[in-house]
């Protein structure tokens, strides 16, 4: 959920505060997306939609359940026919008790995504507390499991987010370059070390190869082996992206001061980039 803007070949090469950036805000955008399917639901569940999305609070969405069952909203055949039904009034209630914890996570994510990190340890504590609930509630039924998967999932994504944000805290500053220095970096062909090489890429894995390209010398594959979207040069893996669900991201590797890219935008555009300098793009369907 981070992007890249359209004056991409103007774009410096990306120190590890950058890169780091760039990770924190495409962890913490998914608590915005736990706002967004939550009230999504909600709606649908209030107009009787007989829909449902994942990536939701289950909380919320109880709540509300509660209130219309509770308040004879649902098909006769709910009912057992000898249960005391409440007024609207209490249906109003279990709506706003989910609009104050949808409210508590859309303030998460507002100030999280301004670093306050406090409140995106908030955003994990809710989280938590939604899903050891609807772990209570459903145990591990089958018609659950996808939805607890997903629950896992935010987690994950949330604890990431504060991982990420105390290895920004642990970088050094970095000191702004003198008008000097970047003219003598851009007079240096290899002023730029090589990016280190994670592992040769396994040619005989089983892989999707998302697109591939020859520029500079250099053969470029952009792929997917199992959960791991990999940017592989001349046999070599250089960086990766591991995920159960694919998110927006940009893989990036320096060779011969060259900058390489390979990644997935939030329009699900596909591409290569060298220099900034397209050379290979394509639409991603599924």
């Amino acid at each position: 959920m981070s992007l890249f803007n359209k004056n991409a070949s103007q774009t410096k090469p990306s120190s590890p505060m950058e890169m780091l950036e760039a990770k924190y805000k495409n962890s913490v955008q998914n608590i915005l997306l736990v706002v967004i399917f939550t009230v999504i639901n909600s709606v649908l569940l209030l107009i009787n939609a007989n829909s449902y999305f994942l990536f939701s609070a289950y909380i919320p969405y109880f709540s509300i359940d509660m209130g219309m069952y509770c308040c004879g909203l649902y098909p006769q055949e709910y009912y057992f026919g000898d249960e005391e039904l409440f007024g609207t009034g209490f249906l109003a209630f279990t709506v706003a008790i989910a609009a104050v914890i949808v409210v508590l996570y859309l303030l998460c994510w507002l100030f999280g995504k301004k670093k306050k990190i406090g409140w995106v340890i908030f955003a994990m504590v809710l989280f938590a507390a939604d899903t050891a609930f609807l772990l209570l509630n459903t145990g591990l039924s089958s018609e659950y499991i996808l939805d607890i998967v997903f629950h896992a999932w935010v987690l994950f994504s949330i604890g990431n987010c504060i991982s990420i944000y105390f290895k920004m805290k642990k970088l050094p500053a970095e000191t702004p370059a003198t008008p000097m220095q970047e003219a003598e970096m851009e007079g240096n062909e290899y002023s730029i070390p090589n990016s280190n090489v994670l592992r040769m890429a396994d040619l005989d894995a089983k892989a999707r190869v998302f697109l591939e390209a020859d520029e500079a010398g250099c053969h470029i594959v952009y792929r997917r082996v199992g959960k791991t979207n990999e940017l592989v040069i001349n046999g070599r893996v250089y960086d990766e992206y591991t995920a159960l669900m694919e998110m927006p991201h940009n893989l990036v590797a320096f060779i011969n001061s060259r900058r390489i890219e390979a990644g997935c935008n939030a329009s699900s555009c596909m591409y290569i980039l060298v220099d900034g300098n397209q050379i290979a793009s394509k639409m991603r369907i599924i």
